[in-house]
């Protein structure tokens, strides 16, 4: 199915029945009448020679496919058909070629015949897998949820990889052993941003007041009770009294808390002997000595009633806490008070909840954890630690781990609906940020406003230039480009002594600018193809032969002759796909049909033997030479005749990606034709070509991006989507905006169905 989508003809229904029935803008026949009069008699003459009998080349016999004629019943032996044409592999070099009318008669009829089938106006939105967060997406998350930077994922196990990419539903499994880090890195995460983790403060000795039962200082009349400390650093630090008051007058206990002799806060202490409450304030200090005191404000004493009244304060316990991080007041807003201390957890809890859900938390939601919290603060726990204990729990609820997406008739097939506003923003976000939705998000989703007039294209355009969409080059370009796999190539240190880490680092640096400017400028996704600019520093462009750069430092350099330009000609690219010790045509010629032109070949057979690779292998001729030789078998020829000259087009580069005109004694010959005829000389002619094909480029990464955004792999009902989105990218001169707008445009992106028990 990956390998037949990118064939899907993108011209209208009517023009391609049109076209097939060669009526040149006349009525159009009927499809049946078309297939029988037409097209069958064509792939007769020109294919029932080979596809017929016990034994039918790539086991394939037409004979029952022609008779049911239908595209729609046998979906797969016809896509299979309409892309050996496209590719122009059938007929073989040794039978009567297909004029190119006949070709595209066939063509047309298939893939217009499935596109009227798939294309109507009830289209299948396809169905996206609940799926966890991966490790980029947690870690990010986790930053902008918390305001922590700190990737506690990397203790996270490996996620496993469909469709080329790391965030497929179907695929990101939940192992035990992951809902243990789940809950390790919660706790980690409350006490970094809480500042949970910091030691008692209170490092002098405490003067003031009477020493009473159990340690507790009586303060019986306006005194204070005052102590010295040493502070770690500048920041923001939390004193913290433990208190009761013996109540007499008419009015409560008043207490102050001094820092330097500078009043901080007053409280009026409530509590009474049995249940001391916890009172505390924010205080900036520096590094240095500071003299801390809590001062009894409203001494009161009535000898003459019965029995005497006598206010006092006791301090039960002393601390000063810190420095807390900016993280701990963007979760703890403001101060509180013994007696408000229920109402502020219960509004910071649902605060938390419902950014970290990505939708507003219900009450039964809040409740439940609240309840949590609740029981924490009734026993006169810390309140930091109370908050952490329910910041704790959201953090390993399903709600925040997996991308939650809930509908009404879940197993109903036919049920089809539109995302809310809410699902919408964090599709987006997902998909161009790895990361929840940012407040402006949220805003347009509460208000129902993310779909109205031009608000969405707008959103993905800020987007887009945010620093988050960096997330795009890593797990996108990293993927897609191959990469990450950068980081475990191990070119042979005797073939190319010239390779170090600082050129591993270079290359990759290279090429996640390069795409980044795409992104940032807006430009062309042809580019990826070719383009007259790169990014080098000294030791990346020493490499290539570019002279004129000095420093580490990257800059945008102007390309002049044909060495470089486009992807195909970075170094990374060029080592991912070369051998320790050699280039490898077939990598890079797949690699080509894989990311560029989205028709990669099949799996070779399992018989197969190596290429070989012993020292006296070169004796035998050149790697083009062996590499003929290597192929002689019929049932290779097929793909490498598709892979060989893409990457035989590129063989000026060494397996590092420097340029060269020989290998070992042989002279480079960088030629080479493809199916259909097209022939090329080195690798300027070979992009040149690709770009002619561009249509094939464009419709690959659509798909890549798509299969990206959604999280799933492609279906038979995409491809109409993929059509669109392509001609949405023609118009608007294939600007890399063009193409995030027209997926998040998508219904794909903004609808799904339920899924049935035969799905």
């Amino acid at each position: 199915m990956h390998r037949l989508l990118p064939m899907i003809c993108s011209l209208s229904l009517t023009l391609a029945a049109a076209r097939a029935a060669g009526d040149d803008g006349q009525q159009a026949a009927r499809p049946d009448t078309l297939f029988r009069e037409q097209v069958a008699p064509l792939l007769t003459a020109h294919c029932q020679k080979c596809h017929a009998g016990s034994e039918p080349k790539g086991n394939l016999a037409l004979e029952p496919y022609l008779k049911r004629g239908s595209p729609v019943e046998d979906r797969k032996v016809w896509e299979r058909i309409a892309e050996k044409l496209h590719t122009q592999e059938m007929p073989p070099e040794d039978e009567p070629a297909l004029v190119a009318t006949d070709r595209e008669r066939i063509t047309s009829w298939i893939d217009g015949t499935l596109a009227r089938h798939d294309c109507g106006a009830e289209r299948d939105p396809g169905r996206v897998t609940l799926r966890r967060l991966n490790r980029n997406e947690y870690d990010n998350t986790i930053r902008d949820l918390v305001g922590i930077d700190f990737h506690p994922a990397d203790d996270f196990p490996s996620d496993d990889v469909g469709y080329g990419f790391d965030n497929i539903g179907d695929v990101l499994s939940m192992q035990p052993i992951l809902l243990e880090k789940y809950l390790a890195a919660a706790q980690m995460i409350v006490e970094r941003a809480l500042g949970t983790e910091q030691v008692n403060l209170v490092t002098g000795e405490i003067t003031g007041g009477q020493i009473i039962e159990g340690g507790e200082r009586l303060l019986s009349s306006e005194c204070e009770v005052r102590t010295q400390l040493r502070p770690f650093g500048k920041g923001d630090y939390i004193v913290r009294v433990r208190a009761y008051g013996e109540q007499a007058g008419d009015e409560p206990v008043r207490m102050g808390l001094y820092m330097d002799n500078n009043l901080i806060r007053t409280f009026d202490v409530n509590a009474v002997k049995g249940g001391p409450q916890i009172y505390e304030a924010w205080v900036p200090l520096q590094g240095g000595g500071h003299t801390y005191s809590i001062v009894f404000l409203n001494d009161y004493y009535d000898p003459q009633a019965h029995p005497p009244q006598d206010r006092n304060l006791i301090i039960s316990e002393l601390e000063v806490m810190g420095p807390y991080p900016a993280t701990y007041k963007q979760i703890i807003p403001r101060e509180h008070t013994p007696e408000d201390r229920q109402l502020l957890a219960r509004e910071i809890i649902g605060a938390f909840m419902t950014r970290a859900f990505r939708r507003p938390a219900t009450a039964i939601e809040v409740d439940r954890v609240g309840k949590i919290v609740e029981f924490a603060v009734a026993e006169n726990e810390n309140f930091a630690t109370c908050i952490g204990i329910g910041l704790e729990a959201i953090l390993v609820s399903p709600h925040f781990l997996f991308r939650v997406e809930l509908d009404p008739e879940p197993n109903n097939p036919q049920s089809v609906r539109t995302l809310n506003d809410y699902e919408l923003a964090a599709r987006l976000s997902y998909f161009l940020w790895s990361s929840m939705p940012d407040d402006e998000l949220i805003a347009h989703a509460r208000l129902g406003t993310l779909r109205q007039g031009t608000n969405l294209s707008d959103q993905v355009r800020r987007m887009l230039k945010d620093s988050k969409a960096r997330a795009l080059v890593d797990n996108f370009a990293g993927q897609w480009l191959q990469l990450r796999n950068l980081k475990i190539a191990a070119p042979d240190k005797k073939a190319y002594p010239q390779f170090d880490e600082q050129l591993r680092t270079a290359m990759q640096q290279e090429t996640e600018m390069f795409f980044e400017a795409i992104v940032k400028e807006d430009r062309s996704v042809l580019d990826f193809i070719d383009a007259d600019f790169t990014f080098v520093n000294d030791r990346l462009a020493k490499h290539y032969g570019l002279s004129g750069v000095k420093g580490n430092n990257f800059r945008k350099v102007q390309l002049e002759g044909d060495q470089r330009g486009g992807v195909l000609a970075h170094g990374s690219v060029l080592t991912v796909t070369s051998n320790p010790t050699r280039t490898s045509p077939v990598k890079r010629g797949k690699w080509v049909l894989d990311n560029i032109l989205g028709t990669p070949p099949p799996p070779p057979p399992a018989d197969v033997p190596p290429l070989a690779e012993d020292s006296g292998a070169e004796a035998t001729g050149s790697l083009r030479e062996r590499m003929q030789a290597h192929r002689a078998r019929a049932d290779c020829a097929g793909c490498h005749s598709r892979m060989d000259p893409l990457g035989f087009g590129l063989e000026n580069y060494d397996g590092i990606g420097a340029w060269r005109t020989e290998d070992g004694k042989f002279a480079i010959d960088p030629s080479g034709t493809l199916p259909g005829g097209k022939s090329f000389a080195g690798p300027r002619e070979l992009k040149a070509i690709l770009k002619e094909r561009q249509d094939d480029f464009v419709r690959c990464l659509a798909e890549k991006m798509l299969t990206y955004g959604l999280g799933r792999g492609m279906e038979y009902s995409d491809k109409c989507v993929l059509a669109e989105i392509t001609n949405a990218m023609q118009s608007a001169d294939y600007k890399f905006s063009s193409l995030i707008i027209a997926i998040v445009h998508s219904d794909p992106f903004q609808k799904r169905r339920g899924k049935g028990s035969e799905l």
